[in-house]
């Protein structure tokens, strides 16, 4: 068996952890002597395996079994990219648990580029998901790319707010890159598979388990230049990807929430032991070097006028109601119905709840 599909095979045994893996290869003396082993001899490595593994790995190594998962993979339009080849994630070939190989539908965000993980809860609340798309949006409008998860909440407006910036952006999931999950966001998995990238460690047909979902926070930590944290609960798995982030070497923002609100509880906590504040994309474009307010305005192509740009100066990811924009402006409330209708005809706004506006520009 040949080098590549050696590495299929050690990618395509998902009840295998990279631990027992990494035995074997030290044992055996690398992928291509592995794949000759059956498996009543993997245990002479000292390693320990179940009947349920041995059983996997003989039906996996069989040649038939693996030429035919691996065309049927490339009529998905899935490719297998071993940890060897020189389109690899650069970002990932420094962790200590680095994949044999990767399962990719779509592209991959550009090593030469700034990344932003962007991760948060599930159940977030109105604000998480308006700032999750609108942090989204403007970073990968000014050339950041968005990493996240493409769950429910945070993760999936994240990468929603990427594709309508018309930028890049990459979900990692702990699926099968053939297998939407969550359900409900097919639309999104459909739009990433066109416009933006999927991207696992596990095998066509996979369903996720509980456990994957940790594995795969490092993944999304691991191909981050940054952290950004929306909201989170204590003891969430955006915690358990924030200290993948942090054991990489890498820097967290955090978006403050309302004290006392359970969904803010673990943002909140982030902030007080040392996290970046996150308040605006300025933050962290300026972390990275860049000029967010040309490089956004220029990429969306909204020309807007004096009095449109004061108002977007009082508007960020906190909804700001008519009454406080008409005291901070001075405006006539005329005048500043129509300028708002303006900005929400050029996408600068959005209007939430019954009279508050957020900014999205």
């Amino acid at each position: 068996m040949n080098k590549r599909m050696a590495y299929f095979l050690l990618s395509s045994v998902p009840l295998f952890s990279h631990e027992k893996l990494e035995v074997l290869m030290d044992y055996y003396g690398g992928p291509e002597a592995l794949s000759e082993v059956r498996g009543e001899r993997l245990s002479d490595s000292g390693a320990v395996f179940t009947f349920t593994e041995i059983t996997q790995w003989d039906a996996m190594r069989d040649r038939g079994v693996l030429e035919e998962k691996y065309e049927m993979m490339e009529k998905q339009g899935i490719r297998f990219i071993t940890k060897e080849d020189t389109d690899f994630p650069k970002r990932l070939l420094s962790l200590p648990d680095c994949p044999y190989g990767l399962f990719l539908k779509g592209r991959l965000i550009p090593e030469d580029a700034p990344s932003a993980g962007i991760v948060g809860a599930r159940r977030c609340t109105q604000y998480g998901k308006e700032s999750a798309h609108f942090f989204g949006k403007m970073l990968a409008a000014a050339g950041v790319s968005i990493v996240s998860g493409m769950a429910l909440g945070v993760d999936g407006m994240a990468g929603r707010g990427a594709l309508a910036g018309n930028g890049r952006t990459l979900a990692v999931l702990g699926s099968g890159a053939d297998v939407c999950y969550p359900a409900e966001n097919i639309d999104l998995y459909e739009e990433l598979s066109r416009n933006g990238g999927i991207l696992t460690e596990r095998p066509p047909g996979y369903e996720a388990r509980p456990y994957d979902f940790p594995i795969r926070n490092r993944l999304i930590s691991g191909l981050s230049d940054v952290l950004i944290v929306i909201e989170a609960a204590e003891n969430s798995g955006s915690m358990i990807t924030v200290n993948h982030a942090l054991s990489q070497g890498k820097d967290v923002f955090a978006l403050p929430g309302r004290v006392g609100d359970r969904m803010s509880a673990g943002s909140n906590e982030l902030i007080k032991n040392g996290a970046q504040v996150l308040t605006c994309p300025e933050d962290v474009l300026q972390y990275f070097g860049m000029d967010v307010k040309s490089e956004t305005v220029r990429r969306n192509r909204v020309t807007l006028t004096r009095e449109e740009k004061i108002i977007l100066d009082y508007l960020g990811g906190t909804p700001r109601s008519m009454d406080d924009l008409l005291a901070l402006s001075g405006f006539p409330v005329s005048i500043l119905a129509g300028i708002l209708v303006d900005l929400e005809i050029k996408g600068a706004v959005k209007k939430t709840g019954m009279s508050g506006y957020i900014r999205l520009l």
